[in-house]
């Protein structure tokens, strides 16, 4: 990573990290204070033409959020001009499945019961119909995204430290093969009802296996976009305290019988 690169990451870092020890102070003396995130928001700049459209999808299970989330969904607006924003909740989500993606797809979708799983099957199928980037709710750009999306790529998939492709942010235009191989793989696994953690069945590992498949180099976490630097977990399901993935999949099935659907 480029010196004026790294330099920005950490600039980023430093800002975000200070902001949510100021932001957990705040939800202890304020714990019911909540804003509202917009349905939609017009980007403030024109965008450039390219293949990945300028539109930043969120989701999450509601639009009243701490602090701490609404800080970092300002931060993102305001390093990312030229980008349109939409959140989808899960009855959106739902519906933009079902009207989108009829049949097999749909089915599959439906009988996910963690509510971290659907979001994980939903980014990739918008962004496979819609194009755009996708950003999980605790996640933030540290960059510009028209620096990484120079060069007008099909995809931006970024990897870890160790060097797992992860899912908490994706970029890519519209039909993208790769995605659909996503969509095929996770469908498989819901199908095949084998797979005991989110984290495999439609999270990072699906996402790593298909990447590293088809010879995409992925980017730096660091060029692109980070995670939980502005929101630590109690800010993030303060009204959901059992909302976390690893901490749902404990207590409830993840994938229900064809017959509950």
């Amino acid at each position: 990573m480029a010196f004026m690169e790294a330099m920005r990451y950490r600039a980023v870092k430093i800002l975000a990290n200070t902001s949510k020890v100021l932001l957990s102070l705040h939800l202890f003396l304020f714990p019911k204070l909540r804003l509202t995130l917009p349905q939609t928001a017009p980007a403030r700049r024109p965008a450039p033409a390219g293949r990945i459209p300028r539109i930043v999808w969120q989701t999450n299970y509601t639009r009243a959020v701490t602090l701490q989330v609404y800080t970092c969904f300002c931060f993102n607006r305001l390093i990312a001009p030229t980008c349109e924003y939409r959140f989808h909740g899960d009855a959106e989500a739902d519906r933009y499945v079902e009207e989108h993606f009829p049949g097999r797809i749909a089915r599959a979708y439906a009988r996910l019961r963690i509510g971290a799983a659907r979001a994980d099957f939903w980014r990739v199928l918008v962004l496979l119909k819609e194009g755009g980037m996708y950003l999980d709710i605790d996640s933030n750009f540290t960059s510009n995204p028209e620096r990484f999306l120079k060069g007008d790529p099909e995809g931006v998939f970024i990897a870890m430290k160790n060097g797992e492709v992860t899912n908490y942010f994706l970029a890519s235009a519209p039909g993208n093969p790769a995605l659909q191989a996503v969509v095929d793989r996770i469908v498989e696994n819901i199908e095949a009802g084998e797979l005991t953690s989110v984290y495999d069945l439609t999270g990072p590992t699906v996402l790593d296996a298909v990447v590293k498949a088809a010879g995409i180099a992925p980017l730096s976490y660091k060029l692109a976009c980070t995670q939980g630097q502005f929101i630590n977990k109690r800010g993030q399901y303060r009204d959901k305290p059992n909302g976390a993935w690893h901490v749902a999949q404990q207590t409830q099935k993840i994938v229900a019988s064809e017959k509950a659907e």
